[in-house]
């Protein structure tokens, strides 16, 4: 029995509608409705099932592509993990091996958090599976807390992890406004390149986008992680800490569309909270960001 047949309960429901045979697949689809180290508001965990929610209640085609269709494309739902709640330490191992199982069977990796702790176990997965990719990441927070309250497997501390699981390939935060000393002068350290949402407003989404992939150029592999804090609050109240002054939809997905292509190994959505947004609107946009992900990388895909 593999670790993801193990550790993975089958889907209420598939995102996009789409349920491809597992061994067809090229997407898959990983839920992980942990959020036990959220220090502010609690909630992420009801994210998966709620974002696949709303995954069906968009039309199915591309903002970017106007002949692209997610019922197209190779997409399994594989469900969601089994976390242990509490535990961070054994919800990210499991995570990891799970990871590690996809790789193995030349999968790409998308994954509905849960808080950005996630994105920690997900990279440890990918690089005991030989794979280190370069970091893309969108959030309000730099997330390179060495400990936070005392923990080191925390929301806080995700991106630092993930640093460490990866090793010293190239990282890039786009959208972060709220960070501590210790995380600046960290990532000052290690060569982290931060781009705030005034660099945004100054330079325009589609040239930082060019910038970003210019950074990105030389990496044999990518991995997006996209904490949906990076928005404003406006377009996504539902997140456990948001900060205001943040990105737009459009800014997102325009240097999404300048930076993801066919090395993209997988990536992740975290940190919606649907307990805090009645109106479901952060849902809808997630769902929205991730099928237009999944649609980018498809396209790059056949372009081949």
């Amino acid at each position: 029995m593999s670790h993801r047949q193990l550790y993975m309960t089958e889907p209420l429901l598939a995102f996009g509608g789409v349920q491809r045979k597992y061994d067809e697949a090229e997407f898959v689809v990983v839920g992980v409705p942990f959020d036990s180290t959220s220090s502010y508001r609690p909630g992420s965990r009801f994210a998966p099932l709620k974002v696949r929610e709303a995954s069906l209640n968009i039309e199915s085609n591309s903002l970017v592509g106007l002949q692209l269709f997610i019922e197209d494309t190779p997409l399994h739902d594989a469900g969601d993990l089994a976390v242990v709640h509490g535990n961070a330490e054994e919800t990210l191992e499991r995570l990891s091996l799970v990871v590690k199982d996809l790789i193995g069977d030349e999968k790409r990796i998308l994954s509905i958090g849960g808080e950005h702790t996630i994105t920690a176990g997900i990279a440890k997965g990918l690089a005991e599976a030989g794979i280190r990719p370069c970091l893309l990441v969108f959030d309000a927070h730099l997330d390179l807390r060495d400990e936070y309250l005392g923990y080191r497997f925390s929301h806080a501390s995700s991106i630092r992890r993930a640093m460490e699981y990866l090793g010293p390939d190239k990282t890039v935060i786009v959208g972060a406004r709220a960070y501590a000393r210790e995380e600046i002068k960290y990532a000052a350290e290690r060569g982290v390149e931060v781009i705030p949402p005034q660099t945004i407003v100054r330079m325009g989404a589609r040239n930082i986008g060019a910038l970003v992939a210019s950074k990105l150029s030389d990496c044999e592999h990518v991995y997006v992680s996209l904490d949906i804090d990076a928005l404003d609050p406006s377009y996504a109240p539902g997140t456990g800490t948001p900060e205001p002054l943040g990105l737009s939809v459009g800014e997102i997905l325009r240097v999404l569309e300048e930076t993801i292509d066919s090395r993209l190994v997988g990536a992740d959505l975290v940190e919606v909270n649907p307990l805090v947004d009645p109106s479901g609107v952060t849902s809808i946009v997630a769902a929205r960001l991730l099928q237009e992900i999944i649609l980018l990388v498809y396209s790059k895909t056949m372009e081949r």
